[in-house]
């Protein structure tokens, strides 16, 4: 268990419970150890999740919830947008008042949710104090910059009196979501090693060069033998086509073809995921496929894929997370620095293990 342990021995009396929690892919996904313990903690009560108005979709079929409430106000997220017209933030707080929740934990770090617990009227609100937020939280909590989200998270939970004894990722795919996948990729019948490879990001600076990964991918097939396949939006269609023109390798482009659920359900079945930092390496790892993340300007110690199988590669000179730049890099991302043989060293690492286990 990656840092998890006991918190205090009384846990806050509550029966309704909402969890602010609307934002992307990997910070929904990462939040699945926060609800398990604190489904622990209240096996009784109602506990509600307030998520993004796609993201939040990687939270079905979680147990450890009784409803999760789209939040979206927004559209300006390319990966995160809902269908219809936005809503106004003063009807999503008159909704959840009339939901009388008794505690609220925000773990959001906005100003703006940080008044949005306090306008639910519930009596207890624990959250992070950031962004002047004290003052709307009944409990604030210091925000550690340096941990991992699924560690600073649990922090937040024991805040609130709530024990933690254990922190692992799930994932929550079907039985249906398995057989539904198994009809739409006939190419998952392939006996070949499958590698997903998601190269596509919402952030310039996050993009491995196309002709890095196409390096990368002709020197797994010659060394393995894989199948990879591509996942991503529909505007990422084109982006894998070239991909796969430049690596020389023939590949199954599947991007704008799947939803999250169905991407879910693929990466169960991959041998491996190479990824750069973004929301399909948070749900490959949680769907226990060997993940290898590139990061490039963003810090590997908070948003690295989580557990002990996954591997990160860093940019030359981005080794210790410490990043002078964190919104654009004045020149060419510090990704283009990385060197395919190191990206690809990984990866057969990862897969070596692998490969090994499953033939074992």
């Amino acid at each position: 268990m990656n840092g998890a342990g006991h918190g205090q021995a009384t846990a806050i009396p509550a029966r309704r419970i909402l969890v602010m929690r609307y934002r992307f892919i990997g910070d929904t996904i990462l939040t699945v150890p926060f609800l398990r313990n604190l489904r622990r903690a209240y096996p009784q009560a109602t506990i509600d999740v307030l998520v993004g108005p796609e993201s939040g979709a990687v939270l079905a079929g979680c147990p450890y919830a009784n409803e999760l409430i789209p939040f979206d106000t927004t559209r300006f997220h390319k990966y995160d947008s809902g269908q219809g017209r936005p809503r106004g933030f003063l009807s999503y707080a008159l909704e959840l008042r009339g939901r009388r929740y008794d505690l609220v934990f925000v773990l959001k770090r906005s100003l703006s949710s940080g008044v949005l617990s306090f306008l639910t009227g519930a009596r207890y609100r624990v959250g992070y104090n950031t962004q002047g937020r004290r003052i709307f939280l009944t409990h604030p909590v210091d925000w550690d910059r340096t941990v991992h989200e699924v560690t600073s998270t649990l922090a937040v939970l024991r805040a609130a009196g709530v024990p933690v004894t254990d922190d692992h990722l799930e994932a929550f795919v079907s039985d249906e979501e398995r057989a539904e996948i198994e009809r739409l990729v006939p190419e998952l019948a392939d006996p070949r090693p499958h590698v997903v490879i998601h190269a596509a990001a919402a952030h310039p600076d996050k993009m491995y060069p196309l002709p890095h990964w196409a390096a990368v991918i002709a020197r797994l097939a010659a060394q393995y033998d894989i199948l990879p396949f591509f996942t991503g939006a529909a505007r990422d269609y084109r982006l894998y086509e070239e991909l796969a023109s430049l690596s020389g390798v023939a590949a199954v482009n599947l991007a704008g073809k799947l939803t999250l659920r169905q991407s879910l359900a693929l990466y169960e079945r991959m041998d491996l995921a190479a990824c750069v930092d973004s929301g399909p390496a948070h749900m490959a790892a949680a769907a226990g496929t060997p993940t290898v993340a590139l990061f490039g300007h963003t810090d590997p110690r908070r948003w690295r894929p989580w557990g002990d199988r996954h591997l990160v590669v860093t940019a030359p000179g981005q080794e210790s997370g410490r990043c002078p730049v964190h919104e654009r890099c004045p020149t060419e991302p510090c990704l283009a620095r990385l060197s395919p043989e190191a990206v690809a060293s990984r990866c057969s690492t990862a897969l070596d293990s692998q490969l090994s286990a499953a033939g074992g």
